[in-house]
């Protein structure tokens, strides 16, 4: 699989109609069967393993929906079981992907995208922690990539917070930063992005707030291109105020003490 990518201010491709993951079980199910079935349909398809991919994911969602019956109930699930689920669902869907790119599918990359963002929501909204992110980034750049209506951008950035929320503390707590392609970073940078491209500008201070908090020795350059793509996209003049405040408190108030 491909390592997070970092977004564009502009989508690099065709804008088409974008139904966006809820994170429920019975779209889970329902986004599993149609990959399921084009693995089956390879000439190389592996049929033996296959099926036992197909059955563990029946398994699985056996498994969440107990989860999930435990959880509203007050049972005995707690945030452990459901990281622990989540965890073994990624690592499902990253064998699937793999049978996909083996079948030449390339064609499924949107709709795998989907699954991986869409596990990652039933994660987070169920109280677990994400260990796994670099799928879930590149899953929502791919996605992002091709949005263009600013609402959709606008549920996008939501969903985005919602997934930062959960990801594990080992990996938000951002110990090393040698690597400038490394999930996390991307994951903020994107969300501001998301935000800016959505032109909502409570969504922008509300993603520019956890960039500064979370990466403050990225928050000047990364504003300062922000200016820079306010003139080349003639972004309009409320999202423009937004960007050059952050841009002048990030660089040139800074810069004078």
């Amino acid at each position: 699989m491909v390592g997070p990518r970092l977004l564009t201010y502009r989508p690099t491709m065709t804008s088409k109609p974008v139904q966006l993951p809820s994170g429920t079980l019975d779209s889970l199910r329902t986004q599993i069967a149609p990959l399921l079935a084009a693995c089956d349909d390879s000439e190389s398809a592996d049929t033996g393993g296959l099926a036992e991919l197909a059955q563990a994911f029946d398994q699985l969602f056996d498994v969440l929906a107990r989860a999930e019956s435990d959880l509203r109930s007050g049972g005995s699930t707690d945030s452990a079981d459901v990281t622990r689920l989540g965890e073994y669902a990624l690592q499902l869907t990253d064998n699937l992907a793999a049978r996909l790119t083996q079948a030449g599918r390339q064609d499924l990359r949107q709709a795998l995208a989907m699954l991986n963002i869409n596990l990652a929501l039933w994660i987070a909204q169920h109280g677990g922690i994400i260990d796994t992110l670099d799928p879930v980034v590149d899953a929502i750049a791919l996605v992002a990539n091709n949005i263009t209506d600013p609402q959709k951008l606008a549920e996008l950035s939501d969903l985005i917070g919602t997934i930062i929320k959960a990801v594990s503390p080992v990996i938000s707590q951002d110990l090393e930063k040698i690597n400038p392609g490394r999930p996390w970073r991307v994951l903020l940078l994107n969300q501001s992005i998301v935000a800016t491209r959505s032109h909502d500008t409570t969504l922008m201070e509300a993603a520019f707030a956890v960039l500064t908090e979370h990466l403050p020795e990225d928050a000047g350059p990364f504003f300062t291109e922000g200016m820079q793509q306010m003139d080349a996209l003639d972004y309009p003049a409320h999202v423009r105020e937004v960007m050059e405040r952050f841009h002048r408190q990030w660089n040139i108030d800074r810069s004078l003490h």
